[in-house]
């Protein structure tokens, strides 16, 4: 009984390892659940205008979160409003519109990447395959947060045809995918 209560307790360690990024997250659970839930309208607003969608995810003094004013922008690029003097901008996010197959809309380009680290805070990207990244705005590495499917996905989007989608990257990386050096 104790063999199997230890070999239980160590699965359910590893399984808890598993879902622990190698780096400490940098954002927290309840950031995470804010921007899952304006995340589930906003990417299929995006899909379903074939627009981006952008703003910045504010944290207040008695731990709650809220987004700014939405900003929409075109098919691939999006300007979100300044912040109010005096609030707490925890992230950007943004949405990267309807699935286009000249695209690899599947991943953070490198402009959302470096943005995020030239602001100094980090970043949430909803794709039109459904996934959510995070991007740490100080190292410049990304992770999906959730996989393709867990948010919203556009009914066109096709298979990854710029090669399968890793879990994480580093600029660097995303830099190999686009084909493109630092």
């Amino acid at each position: 009984m104790m063999r199997l209560a230890a070999k239980m307790t160590s699965t359910l360690c590893a399984a808890l390892l598993a879902l622990v990024p190698l780096q400490a997250p940098a954002q927290s659970a309840q950031e995470t659940a804010f921007i899952m839930g304006l995340m589930e309208s906003m990417n299929a607003l995006s899909v379903r205008f074939n627009r981006e969608v952008c703003g910045y995810v504010l944290r207040h003094s008695n731990g709650a979160y809220s987004s700014t004013k939405v900003s929409w922008g075109g098919q691939a690029s999006c300007a979100s409003l300044p912040v109010q003097d005096g609030l707490e901008v925890a992230s950007s996010w943004h949405t990267h519109a309807a699935w286009d197959p000249a695209y690899d809309g599947e991943v953070p380009s490198i402009q959302d990447v470096e943005g995020d680290m030239r602001m100094g805070v980090n970043g949430w990207v909803g794709t039109p395959g459904g996934r959510l990244w995070f991007v740490d705005g100080q190292t410049g590495s990304m992770r999906q947060v959730c996989g393709r499917g867990c948010l919203p996905v556009d009914e066109a989007f096709g298979a990854e045809d710029f090669g399968p989608v890793g879990e994480t990257y580093t600029l660097d990386s995303l830099y190999a995918r686009f084909g493109r050096t630092r």
